[in-house]
């Protein structure tokens, strides 16, 4: 007995919508129904298809695999991380990184088929779900971050897209509003901060604390420069082609005890239209409905999905504010999801450096658990569970409700 879902909308009406690079998916779900008791299996077939633009077809095959594989696992309920490949007619499966409510067993490339403008691409996976979650992934996680800075502030002066550094992580908040129901960034700070030095790196938990987050995500753009390629002397009514690129450098900082969570490069090209005196309005929907503008948005939204992964079993952290008796005032509350009678651990931090030089952070945990005895917006009331002792427990040591 199976079941079918098909979703597929037409390439006519993608080229309605003007975008060259408008990738639509087809997915196609089949569930085997087995008797109860037994362990439920799904197969999930799913097709992608991508335009082929300017010829390049290895990278219209690309995205729409990445498109038929993101679809198979959105059905299972599992994140993908990275999908890069196609190795001798078949996905490489250590290319593939696979996370959250989802364990795939086996994962293969069913066809391909070329058309004359556009390639689809059908995956099969045989996916099966958990049983486990993260018992803290639900409690809502707050990040701040500033405007990403651009390492060379020439590249922006092709196409004059000075503003694209504040569009871009206007666009990324935008982003985890659509794609996270537990994670966000709440906070941009308007100034630029260059991450890659250790010192300023070294201020996120200053930035956490001013804005009442518990991360930080510390970015910088290394490269939006246009390569121009000259036009074939046998193809001359072509004229020259342009590829624009992007590098964007990102770390998520724990905003409690500054160490890092992620620390990865993202990187995309794409065709850029634009001549060389035209000024391009990075606001507009023109500009993300084009190549590089859509390049750039998959993009984000892979910087998305792995700051969720990073982030969906993190423990909920806040800080001691004041220490009366038996009962302490922590910096987290009802905005962050914590309610009367959660019960939280204290601990303390403090950084530790080897016979090598080496530093590490080193967590003492004091005995017991603490409650919350009342909740408020972004602070809470919370006194020793019977048996513990709070005497030693001083302003800035941290709780988490792990």
């Amino acid at each position: 007995m199976s079941l079918l879902v098909q979703l597929q909308p037409t390439l006519r009406e993608v080229a309605r919508l003007g975008s060259l690079r408008y990738r639509l998916s087809i997915a196609i779900l089949w569930l085997f129904l087995l008797p109860v008791g037994q362990v439920s299996a799904a197969w999930y077939e799913a097709k992608g298809q991508a335009l082929i633009i300017d010829g390049d077809k290895p990278a219209a095959r690309e995205a729409a695999t990445q498109e038929a594989i993101k679809q198979a696992m959105l059905f299972a309920g599992a994140s993908v991380r990275s999908v890069q490949t196609l190795t001798n007619g078949l996905l490489g499966d250590d290319r593939l990184q696979i996370s959250s409510s989802g364990e795939v067993e086996q994962l293969e490339l069913v066809n391909e088929v070329w058309h004359n403008d556009y390639v689809s691409v059908t995956i099969r996976a045989d996916i099966f779900p958990k049983t486990s979650h993260c018992s803290v992934a639900a409690y809502p996680k707050n990040l701040s971050t500033t405007v990403f800075p651009v390492r060379n502030a020439q590249h922006l002066l092709e196409g004059q897209i000075k503003q694209l550094p504040d569009v871009l992580v206007s666009r990324l908040q935008r982003r985890f509003q659509e794609q996270s129901e537990s994670i966000g960034i709440s906070y941009i700070a308007p100034y630029t901060a260059q991450w890659s030095s250790p010192r300023v790196a070294g201020q996120a938990p200053a930035l956490a604390r001013q804005t009442k987050t518990q991360y930080v995500i510390a970015a910088e753009i290394d490269d939006v420069s246009v390569e121009r390629h000259a036009g074939s002397a046998l193809r001359f009514w072509e004229g020259e082609r342009a590829t624009r690129y992007f590098r964007l450098s990102l770390k998520v900082i724990d905003g409690m005890n500054g160490g890092t969570l992620l620390n990865k490069q993202y990187q995309t090209q794409a065709p850029w239209k634009a001549d060389r005196f035209t000024n391009v309005d990075v606001t507009s929907s023109a500009f993300w409905h084009s190549p590089y503008g859509d390049a750039v948005d998959s993009l984000i939204s892979n910087v998305v999905t792995d700051v969720t992964d990073a982030l969906a079993c993190q423990p909920l952290t806040g800080r001691v504010i004041e220490a009366q008796g038996e009962q302490l005032q922590v910096s987290i509350g009802r905005d962050h999801g914590l309610q009367k009678g959660d019960e939280l651990y204290v601990y303390k931090s403090r950084q530790v450096i080897d016979a090598f030089g080496q530093t590490f952070l080193q967590y003492n945990v004091y005995p017991g658990k603490v409650q919350v005895v009342a909740a408020y917006a972004d602070n809470a009331t919370v006194e020793a569970v019977e048996g513990t002792m709070l005497g030693n427990i001083q302003p800035n040591d941290f709780v988490a409700r792990r």
